[in-house]
């Protein structure tokens, strides 16, 4: 049980954290709040369907082992236990580096948080608005704690998705369980104990089982403080706890701002990082000016100094190297290339001869004035012609039109969703996630194929294991 705080005090600012995250209702949440979180439920289900057929998600799979139990997992039509459910729901929402991003965490929100609140909440006959408020209340939790590590916590090489996001899971999974202030305290610790994510492991199967990790070690604390466990309510702000062992001053933590986290989402449009997003755009736009990689002499691209070790690969070998290169997405997206597929990234693409030219022709540049703008860059591109064309990109602005952002992460969804269930299956359960009164269960049984197919490998390789 956490003491009672003194007036003005670090605890007292902690115990209005918990307060306002656990105090999240549909009528105390912004208009946008609300529908953020909603299209965030959206944007995470089609990346979590679409992903269960990923070298990733398989792999996870083979590992578990799990038995037959009562969690469903998005997408493949299978129930296991509900903490290999979550663990291969955070896999496959993040395996495709697609999801929704929040700057204020340096993170992935909703792939550290929804894994578990849609499968918790399947269980517990939760409905979609009792997720999305869940969401929004585990983001808010985060950003304020993220506030006191961040930059520095990122800078230093951890993932803020599995770290802060682990968290903002607990924070979410306690408002999900309607948890008393003392459990919330509790679960908090017993989160910021389990929190871990490096980002040397940027590329590889690392990144999404930082979110799979965040979103069961989030889901078993929660659990375990409703048991009835007990942690002593220093994990947060004690000399040991999360903020200083992450170089945070503890003494320095403030009430939680007024505006909701979660309406500072960001969503991609492009399966690459998110900080390529912007270099994506500016290449776009060269070529819907009608300049061909041919045309190009050569391409300077300038940009944050953080980016150096977090998108700068300068030859990727593999199709995750290449989500995380500046440089190759600008030329595959200059080459034509749909940037929102797959496919595009695969090894085979990044072996052409024409998009190897165009690559050793793109060189990066750091400005100190673009510091804290990560999500922007400068494109001059020098054109055989003598022509220099300059593009600059901010991508780190959060879209202010919610029927615009609806019907772009529509379609998003749609390409996702629909090669795995169909057009009209695929319609159907977009709809479903828009419905606040749907049960998460339902929406779950929904996201499941008709039948096995020999072109869902991770499905029917699953779905025999268990046998």
């Amino acid at each position: 049980m956490v003491n009672e705080p003194t007036a003005s005090s670090p605890e007292e600012a902690f115990i209005k954290a918990v307060e306002r995250s656990r105090g999240v209702t549909a009528a105390g949440l912004s208009r946008r709040a609300r529908s953020v979180g909603t299209l965030s439920l959206l944007d995470w289900l089609g990346c979590a369907v679409a992903g269960g057929n990923t070298p990733e998600a398989r792999q996870t799979f083979q590992a578990l082992a799990p038995g037959v139990g009562d969690a469903a997992v998005a997408g493949t039509g299978l129930s296991v236990g509900w903490r290999d459910a979550v663990v291969l729901n955070g896999v496959q929402g993040h395996a495709l580096d697609f999801d929704d991003m929040l700057p204020a965490m340096s993170g992935h929100p909703s792939a550290a948080v929804l894994p578990a609140l849609v499968t918790l909440g399947a269980d517990l006959g939760a409905t979609v608005e009792d997720v999305v408020l869940a969401l929004a209340a585990g983001v808010e939790f985060g950003a304020w704690v993220a506030r006191y590590v961040m930059p520095g916590h990122y800078d230093d090489g951890w993932h803020g998705t599995g770290t802060v996001g682990t968290l903002a899971a607990a924070a979410g999974v306690a408002r999900l369980l309607g948890l008393s202030r003392d459990q919330w305290v509790t679960a908090l610790d017993l989160a910021a104990t389990q929190a871990s994510g490096l980002r040397e492991l940027f590329g590889t199967a690392g990144k999404p089982l930082h979110a799979a990790n965040a979103a069961q070690a989030g889901a078993l604390a929660g659990r375990m403080a409703a048991a009835g466990a007990h942690s002593g309510g220093r994990g947060i702000l004690g000399p040991k706890g999360f903020i200083a062992i992450h170089g945070g001053d503890p003494a320095s933590v403030q009430a939680p701002d007024t505006a909701w986290a979660i309406e500072g989402m960001l969503y991609k449009t492009y399966a690459s990082c998110f900080m390529t997003q912007a270099s994506v755009d500016a290449a776009l736009r060269l070529r819907a000016a009608g300049i061909t990689p041919e045309q190009v002499k050569a391409i300077t691209l300038t940009v944050s100094p953080k980016l150096r070790d977090v998108c700068a690969i300068a030859v990727p070998r593999t199709g995750l190297d290449a989500k995380f290169s500046l440089q190759a997405t600008t030329a595959l997206a200059l080459g034509g290339h749909d940037m929102a597929a797959e496919s595009t990234y695969h090894p085979d693409k990044l072996t052409g001869g024409a998009y190897r030219s165009l690559l050793s022709r793109i060189t990066l540049q750091y400005a100190q004035e673009l510091a804290g703008k990560e999500a922007s860059i400068v494109l001059e591109a020098r054109l055989s012609s003598g022509h220099t064309v300059v593009h600059r990109v901010d991508r780190g602005r959060p879209v202010e039109d919610q029927d615009v952002l609806r019907g772009t992460l529509t379609d998003k969804f749609t390409a996702l969703v629909g090669p795995v269930l169909g057009e009209g299956r695929t319609a159907a359960l977009a709809q479903l996630a828009g419905d606040g009164g749907t049960p998460a269960a339902v929406l779950l049984a929904a996201s499941a194929p008709a039948q096995e197919t020999d072109d869902r490998p991770a499905t029917a390789g699953m779905a025999q294991r268990i046998d």
